[in-house]
């Protein structure tokens, strides 16, 4: 008889609240309870600030717990050995012999991770990773000696995801085939795109004739191309005097610097609006009622290389969607059928795909509509509990 699984979700993500990471686990958590009853889940994670959550509660019936709040830096490196017996305790006292023990992590292993992952691995568990970006490529971005010297620290740790993995969970193609590639087939590979929670998203408004917004949510870093879309709003607004430029999410403080001094610089600075980092019901609320949403990013290797999860929500609002010939957007996405599709880091094409939008309102609208139901065939996260089941039971 097939055991029940006892789950636990480990990671880079914070958690109850959070962006796109925490919203994909989630919506993982949230599939598995659509398709299954044999699963108990819990969270564990590590480290995050008390500033963005309560470090230790019960969210949607999901238990979780923070093993040891605000470790920044140099507060991480004197804490080390506490956190890793910590995390070890939480570990051992979570696992079930009465059921398959098995932890999913988010995004890359670090230093503070492997050893409990380790341990874990010794103890019964089988732990899937769910890779989310290249990090062979995050290098190229660094911006600064730190940052450096953690991606290429990060590098090295991350290959012995091939000794510690019994499966992996790829975002996008790319990854994918980087996977199969790096364990050499000995492992079960999974693709799992972007999710959404259709849930959020109501019948669908109609692209505004009087106001027209463009919006943008997320971290602002250096693939997300913002102020490629700033450069594109500019030159739009100097034709068209009902447009607005709408912002929301949160970055590191050298993105967010960076991004407001690109503001001042506009001419047309009255008419952009940076709503900061949102509770989830007004971020939605603010996100269905924008007029077009745009996925721009830049042409570098990384932007290529993961697969962005607001896309799924952007399409899922039923409003024409502007978005960037990145990863897998062609695999789902046809230009001028149910997206906008641009040159990644193109201002002018960003301008173009607007043009087209205000100048055919009702093709507009059907792409719209077109572009829901890609979300709805493809990235519904009720569709993809099953994939995860079929993976945590084939595990051994």
């Amino acid at each position: 008889m097939e055991k029940k699984i006892n789950l636990i979700f480990m990671g880079w993500f914070t958690y109850p609240k959070g962006m796109a990471a925490t919203k994909r686990i989630q919506n993982i958590i949230n599939s598995l309870k659509e398709c299954s009853d044999d699963i108990s889940m819990r969270v564990i994670l590590q480290r995050q600030s008390s500033m963005d959550n309560i470090l230790s509660g019960v969210h949607q019936g999901t238990p979780y717990e923070t093993v040891m709040g605000d470790l920044l830096r140099a507060r991480l490196f004197a804490a080390l050995p506490v956190l890793y017996y910590r995390t070890i305790m939480a570990l051992k006292k979570a696992f079930r012999l009465d059921r398959k023990n098995i932890i999913f992590f988010y995004g890359p292993i670090f230093f503070d991770s492997l050893i409990p992952l380790k341990y874990a691995k010794r103890l019964g568990y089988k732990i899937i990773f769910d890779v989310n970006e290249d990090i062979d490529l995050e290098i190229s971005l660094a911006r600064s000696i730190y940052s450096s010297l953690r991606t290429r620290i990060l590098i090295n740790i991350s290959l012995q995801i091939r000794k510690l993995s019994s499966g992996i969970v790829a975002i996008s193609s790319h990854l994918e085939n980087k996977c199969r590639s790096l364990t050499n087939g000995k492992m079960p590979v999974y693709y799992l795109p972007i999710s959404v929670d259709m849930d959020f998203f109501p019948p669908v408004k109609k692209v505004s004739q009087q106001d027209i917004s463009l919006f943008y949510a997320g971290s602002f870093a250096v693939e997300d191309g913002v102020p490629v879309l700033i450069d594109a709003f500019d030159s739009l607004a100097d034709k068209y005097k009902n447009i607005r430029l709408v912002f929301s999410g949160k970055g590191s403080k050298p993105s967010m610097d960076e991004f407001h001094e690109r503001v001042e610089m506009s001419p047309h600075k009255e008419r952009i609006e940076y709503k900061g980092y949102l509770d989830e019901q007004a971020y939605y609320s603010l996100l269905n009622n924008a007029d077009i949403p745009c996925m721009t990013r830049v042409d570098i290797a990384y932007s290529h290389a993961g697969f962005p999860f607001k896309l799924g929500e952007y399409l899922a609002t039923g409003k024409p969607v502007i978005a960037s010939r990145v990863s897998d957007v062609e695999r789902f996405l046809t230009d001028k059928h149910n997206a906008l599709l641009v040159q990644p880091g193109s201002s002018s094409d960003i301008c173009d795909a607007v043009d087209f939008i205000i100048k055919n309102l009702e093709t507009a609208v059907q792409i719209g509509l077109n572009g829901r139901k890609v979300a709805e065939t493809f990235f519904d996260y009720k569709k993809q509990g099953a994939v995860l089941l079929d993976l945590f039971r084939n595990i051994s």
